[in-house]
């Protein structure tokens, strides 16, 4: 394979060139330390000093050196003038062996390591790792220049890292092939050559693979239980090859991805027949760990529903029952009491001692003969239907007997979504996988031997051995046991990228055990390796932190905090001004109304974002879509018009070609590359960065916002708030206090938002988060202890806070001092959390190395029923974190307030996300969790054009405004509002394609980056 291109000429030249300081940078990265000073007396000429000098300095700056002819010449006279170097200094003088030795020499200086062939093996390394994971290689080259950040490795040239980045994409692919060729057996190969041949081999599968039925109705159900089986033969006849082909996720997502876009004919034209099987065992490995989750789904859902169905009609029987009930407790009431009355009596005779014995039995006989006269025949029938009435409501079997009404039903759905399911063995429950096994050997014609041992003791006892199985509520019984399993990490499938055992998402044992040091300082978390130490740090900050929040509170310091008399804390913050749209809006406004079209068409002028939508394949990159088609796609999908209807109401547009452009060119991860150009520009604009509060601290929020599905959809869920009797998703967003919307995914309705976090702070290579903020939904104890871990300062929103929240490492010493206002809830089992330390590393580092992703783990991990011994550790460990936050939230009113003001942001975000995704009723159209994804980063990377088609249009009008006192009162007028406003902008109306757009941009970038706002 040649060189891999993914930077444009004019990003390499600027790579490989020394920055552009400004006349305030210059002195800061030219500074002289004494050590310098000494460093710089050694060397005898002027143009030594000055070469010196500029490579200290560039390399302060971008951690690489440079070839000595891009040395600026500003810098150059800014050094002649500080040392007063009269001659003129001619850098043609400053041999590259000098060169060399300067460049060792502030290396030692900055304690950085020289890039030689010992570091580039080691950067090679790393970026192997992310090239078996089929990352795309624009991400790689960016995540190498920040491992050698990180690791303080001289950052090579471009030329450099991209053969290393290409070498390494070319040693991953060889190191598979080879196992194929070496491994596959002569008659794999001839299987894999007949199912291209053959009418119900590939070309059947391929049509399969182009839809999955989002219905839960029967036949949606049989079609994709068909489908599952189609491809678990195949997988079957293919697994040995598996088991030599150690395919990441990634990678086999990667491949499959490309075969079910194409054609047989596309296929077949692979000229290494090895490169064929390739892509042919990763399509089908792929196509039936999907399917398997997919039946999975269908499980779940169906065996849930028809339980809540259960609970519901038993609730309904108990409400139409109501009267009756109250009347048959009347009646055994009024019983009881009569009786009750009549033993009082009889107790009151029995021990007055005025009367004598045969007047107390006489008084009796005729007190029990007067009561028994009361009691006819019609009372005693109707006491006795009332009480057989109530233990009949009160009986439990009447919740199986609601459960075994609607067993029938479900097992027309979920019996063949069983017999398809393949489980592991190695890592679920015995009782629940022999019963499921009995249930697939059986065919489900289940007879007396029927296991029973993975029910509960009162369910086995509806099944005595003398009498015959109730088959319909045994299975029923069989369908919730295997959904709670799954849900409880009981019952793992052994193919699936959503329900393996934990373990299996990990970085492989053998592997941790054997480069554990080396996969700490590949992820960055050579910090965290000593439990102790970290732990240590972190009780002497939070008994600090104690301290000084009682102290304060006690001295009436923190006026907004108060406790009720159950001991809850609540803080009080007062509201900060914030002006959604005001100036800035109507600023926009007031300049006319532009069309969206025309702000993609100005933004890609600015940045060149189209240039990312690249065909799937490398071997067709030269196969470029037109510009005005990838715009079309955009507006098709992200303001949900949908391409075939966006085609018909544009002028411009081949509908044909609009199509094959979305499906070839439409990834997500080009839509997210695409999205990543807009966020370095907004990263670089002056205006922008002139909304962060604190300079080089970044605060980011997230948030997730309801939408409709109005098809089919597995992933989607009921909310009865949201979305009345309609199913639905939700859009999970995250944006940064400049604006700029930097991840977006779509989760279902039900699940919680946290587990989601971390992915979309790792997610982009721009925004870097040192604060995130959420709403209270969207943390939990782990959250804090993985945001931690990743660096990152979590802040959410809290409304009130009990004793029990907050944690301590001891429960003696300086927080349970007499006197103090904030006692902690409970100790932090420090022991615990020592014990995983080691697992809790693994944890991260399979994150932060994109071994899984964190919303698969979190997810898994927090199912089990018992929590997992990591899962305790983590929560404990995010507890100290936690009560640190909570201890400082209390007690700052500033960061309080910048939490609200972030939220309110986010909160902004989603409402202009309902204006950009504005056509068919603002639902999505297409139940696939992947269209719905592609819809969602489309529509993301619309609001991300808007908003900095605003800040350019603002910077100019800055950069226009003379006057000095008007461009500040501009500036303090814009700043006191958002970048986030859209009445400005036509969503709607005919799309014209045919006009040509103007070669000139509209904007000055270069004088809007030089823009003075501080």
């Amino acid at each position: 394979m040649s060189q891999l291109q993914f930077l444009s000429a004019a990003e390499k030249r600027k790579f490989d060139l020394p920055p552009v300081f400004t006349h305030k940078q210059r002195p800061a990265y030219f500074t002289v330390t004494d050590e310098i000073r000494r460093t710089l007396s050694a060397l005898r000429s002027d143009t030594n000093k000055v070469g010196f000098l500029l490579q200290l300095g560039y390399f302060r700056h971008s951690g690489r050196f440079f070839e000595r002819h891009t040395f600026r010449s500003r810098d150059i006279k800014y050094l002649t003038k500080q040392f007063n170097i009269t001659e003129p200094v001619d850098l043609a003088q400053y041999s590259p062996s000098r060169m060399a030795q300067h460049q060792i020499r502030i290396c030692e200086l900055l304690g950085w390591t020289a890039f030689d062939a010992d570091s580039a093996a080691y950067i090679a390394r790393h970026v192997q790792l992310q090239a078996e994971q089929q990352i795309k290689p624009e991400r790689i080259f960016t995540a190498a220049v920040d491992f050698c950040w990180q690791q303080r490795i001289e950052i090579p040239t471009h030329h450099q890292l991209a053969n290393l980045i290409t070498d390494s994409f070319n040693i991953v692919e060889s190191a598979w092939l080879e196992q194929l060729e070496t491994g596959l057996e002569p008659g794999d190969c001839e299987a894999v050559d007949v199912m291209l041949e053959a009418a119900d081999g590939l070309p059947a599968l391929l049509g399969e693979a182009k839809t999955i039925s989002q219905s839960r109705q029967t036949k949606g159900i049989k079609k994709n239980v068909k489908s599952c089986l189609a491809f678990g033969r195949y997988f079957a006849q293919f697994e040995s090859a598996y088991t030599l082909l150690d395919l990441p996720e990634k990678a086999t997502e990667y491949y499959a991805t490309w075969v079910k876009k194409a054609t047989l004919a596309q296929l077949k034209q692979f000229l290494n027949r090895w490169k064929r099987y390739l892509h042919l065992l990763a399509f089908i490995k792929h196509q039936y760990s999907l399917r398997q989750d997919v039946l999975m789904d269908t499980l779940l859902k169906s065996t849930q529903s028809a339980i809540n169905a259960a609970t519901n009609a038993e609730d309904r029987s108990d409400l139409e029952q109501r009267a009756a009930q109250k009347e048959a407790i009347r009646i055994v009431t009024k019983a009881r009491k009569s009786a009750q009355h009549v033993l009082d009596e009889i107790t009151a005779i029995t021990r007055n001692e005025s009367l004598s014995a045969s007047e107390r039995i006489a008084k009796i006989e005729q007190l029990l003969t007067d009561y028994e006269a009361l009691q006819s025949d019609q009372v005693r029938e109707t006491l006795q239907q009332s009480e057989l009435f109530l233990e009949q409501q009160t009986d439990t079997a009447k919740t199986y007997d609601e459960l075994e009404k609607r067993s029938v039903s479900l097992q027309l759905k979920v019996s063949p979504i069983l017999k398809a399911l393949e489980f592991d063995t190695t890592s679920s429950d015995a009782n629940i996988l022999a019963a499921v096994k009995y249930f697939q050997d059986t065919d489900g014609l289940l007879g007396k031997s029927a296991p029973l041992d993975f029910l509960s003791p009162k369910e086995q006892a509806l099944f005595p051995e003398d009498e015959t199985l109730r088959i319909s509520l045994y299975k029923i019984l069989l369908f919730k046991s295997v959904a709670t399993a799954v849900k409880a990490g009981k019952l793992n499938l052994r193919h699936s990228y959503r329900y393996r055992a934990i373990q299996d998402y990990l970085i492989p044992l053998e592997q941790w055990l054997r480069e554990r040091d080396y996969l700490l300082s590949m992820a960055g978390l050579t910090k965290f390796a000593d439990g102790p130490t970290v732990l240590a740090e972190l009780k002497e900050t939070l008994d600090a932190k104690y301290r000084w929040v009682n102290d304060r509170i006690r001295s009436g310091e923190n006026e907004h905090l108060r406790f009720d008399k159950k001991g809850t804390a609540k803080v009080r913050t007062p509201e900060t001004a914030f002006s959604e749209d005001g100036f800035v809006g109507q600023t926009l406004v007031d300049n006319g109304i532009v069309s969206v079209l025309q702000v993609l068409r100005e933004i890609s002028q600015i940045c060149n974002f189209i240039a990312c939508f690249k065909h799937l394949s490398p071997k067709h990159h030269k196969l470029k879509p037109n510009d005005d088609t990838v715009l079309a796609g955009i507006l098709g999908k992200g303001c949900n018009i949908g391409v075939h209807k966006l085609s018909q109401i544009s002028q411009g547009i081949n509908q044909s070609t609009l199509k094959s452009t979305v499906n070839w060119c439409f990834g997500l991860k080009n839509i997210q590359a695409a999205n990543t150009q807009l966020l370095q520009v907004m990263d670089k604009l002056p205006l922008s960065n002139a909304f962060q509060h604190e300079p080089g601290q970044l605060h980011t929020s997230s948030d997730g916002r309801k939408v409709n599905v109005a098809v089919d959809c597995l992933h989607a869920n009921h909310s009865f708030k949201y979305f009345g009797k309609d199913k639905g998703v939700t859009l999970y967003t995250f944006i940064d206090e400049r604006h700029a919307l930097f991840h977006s995914t779509v989760i279902s309705a039900s699940e919680r938002e946290a587990a989601y976090v971390i992915d979309g702070l790792m997610q982009n290579e721009v925004i870097k988060s040192d604060i995130h903020s959420t709403d209270t939904h969207g943390y939990t104890e782990c959250i804090f202890a993985a945001t931690h871990l990743i660096d990152t300062a979590f802040a959410p929103r809290l409304k009130k806070v009990g004793k029990q929240t907050l944690s301590s490492f001891s429960s003696k010493g300086v927080h349970q001092r007499r006197g103090d206002v904030i006692l902690p809830g409970h100790t932090v089992n420090r022991k615990l959390i020592l014990s995983h330390w080691d697992d809790i590393l693994r944890f991260m580092a399979t994150i932060k190395l994109r071994y899984s992703s964190a919303s698969q783990l979190f997810k898994r991990l927090s199912s089990y029923a018992n929590d997992h011994p990591l899962y305790k550790a983590l929560k404990d460990f995010g507890r100290v974190i936690k009560t640190r936050f909570i201890l400082t939230y209390f007690d700052n009113l500033e960061l309080r307030q910048r939490i609200e003001k972030q939220l309110n942001k986010i909160e902004l975000a989603n409402r202009f996300s309902k204006a950009v995704f504005f056509d068919n009723n603002q639902e999505f159209q297409d139940g696939s969790l992947e269209n719905q994804e592609i819809a969602t980063a489309c529509k993301v990377l619309i609001q991300n054009a808007i908003v900095l088609w605003n800040a350019l249009y603002l910077s100019q009008e800055l950069l226009n405004t003379k006057d000095r006192d008007e461009h500040d009162e501009m500036l303090a007028a814009i700043k006191s509002g958002s970048l986030i406003t859209w009445r400005h902008v036509n969503m709607q109306g005919e799309y014209d394609f045919r006009r040509i757009a103007a070669n000139s941009p509209v904007f000055d970038l270069g004088k809007i980056l030089a823009l003075q706002v501080a």
